[in-house]
């Protein structure tokens, strides 16, 4: 005779086991491509991981994730994304702008998780915030197109003697036309001369160092997948042409330059982890809105606003998320 308080355990315990934990012991491994538009290993790819793992995702039990790391090699997106297809895993997971563009058109069937695109509808990749609809879903770096426009304008008010302000953007991401855009507009609204440089590989951050110096007073960097690759280059290029610079990511700020504001990058990509759980749990990226960031943090560095010689209002510093002596 079957014990009845064992029978009722033995319940309780397949209720409360997780989905993903009932994956493993059947022998699934789920497949989840990380296709992104910087180079190598990095703490955004690191978040995205440990979201999959506090999900109750292990690699090398019921997870493989393969990576493709593109490095600025914009003229190879397409072809990548086709390759990826072909490999048929279960989930891919684009790292910025260009890989979701790319993704989005040559993939029809997999599901694909996009994280920090920017203009998701008017870029096409969505038919619209709430409802996407085909195999696209994923996570905004903005909230609307005017949300692009406040780096210039924070640094303004943080520096009122700058009038010539240089912007670094990616004339191969279709994401940083969209920043431009939206910042030149303010700078003709402000009355403020505006420079765009070109960086499309790692080589030409010198090169445009060389040609602003003397040209502009201020420097704005836009949340761009090679740009936040080279970051740290930046960073330290700013510094000795002595401009007061302003980053679309925090860890910048922390590496030494003026100011950042922009979403939380490595929360965006732990979220997105949630995404590809309830993909692979059935829910299609068509029923999944794009999400928008919740908050955006303005962060500042004092010792590099002293260094130079610049005298931050306490107005802003009293709304600063963090600042940094």
């Amino acid at each position: 005779m079957i014990d009845r308080r064992r029978l009722i355990t033995s319940a309780i315990i397949t209720m409360l086991v997780p989905q993903s934990v009932s994956a493993q012991q059947s022998g699934k491994v789920w497949r989840v491509v990380f296709f992104s538009v910087a180079a190598g290993p990095n703490p955004l790819a690191d978040s995205f991981r440990r979201g999959l793992k506090e999900l109750g995702y292990s690699e090398g039990h019921n997870l493989a994730i393969q990576y493709r790391w593109m490095a600025g090699h914009e003229s190879q997106y397409e072809e990548v994304a086709r390759e990826l297809a072909e490999s048929e895993p279960d989930v891919i997971v684009t790292a910025g702008h260009p890989p979701a563009v790319a993704a989005k058109k040559a993939i029809v069937q997999t599901p694909i998780v996009a994280l920090a695109v920017v203009n998701p509808v008017g870029g096409g990749l969505a038919a619209s915030i709430s409802h996407p609809g085909g195999n696209l879903t994923g996570f905004s770096l903005e909230v609307t197109p005017e949300t692009n426009a406040k780096m210039l304008q924070l640094l303004h008010e943080a520096a009122p003697k700058i009038t010539r302000i240089g912007a670094l953007w990616n004339s191969a991401n279709p994401g940083s036309r969209f920043y431009l855009d939206a910042v030149e507009r303010a700078a003709q609204s402000e009355k403020l001369t505006l420079n765009a440089y070109d960086v499309r590989r790692a080589e030409d951050i010198d090169v445009v160092f060389r040609s602003l110096r003397g040209n502009v007073e201020g420097l704005i960097v836009f949340p761009e997948g090679l740009l936040w690759t080279y970051r740290r280059n930046i960073v330290e290029a700013a510094r000795e042409a002595q401009l007061a610079t302003i980053f679309g990511y925090r860890d910048a700020t922390e590496m030494g330059a003026f100011m950042s504001y922009g979403p939380d990058l490595v929360d965006l990509f732990k979220r997105g982890a949630a995404y590809v759980d309830k993909i692979i749990k059935g829910v299609k990226p068509a029923e999944l809105p794009i999400q928008q960031p919740a908050k955006f943090e303005l962060v500042i560095n004092i010792k590099t606003a002293n260094a130079l010689k610049v005298v931050v209002p306490p107005s802003l510093l009293a709304r600063a998320d963090e600042v940094i002596e």
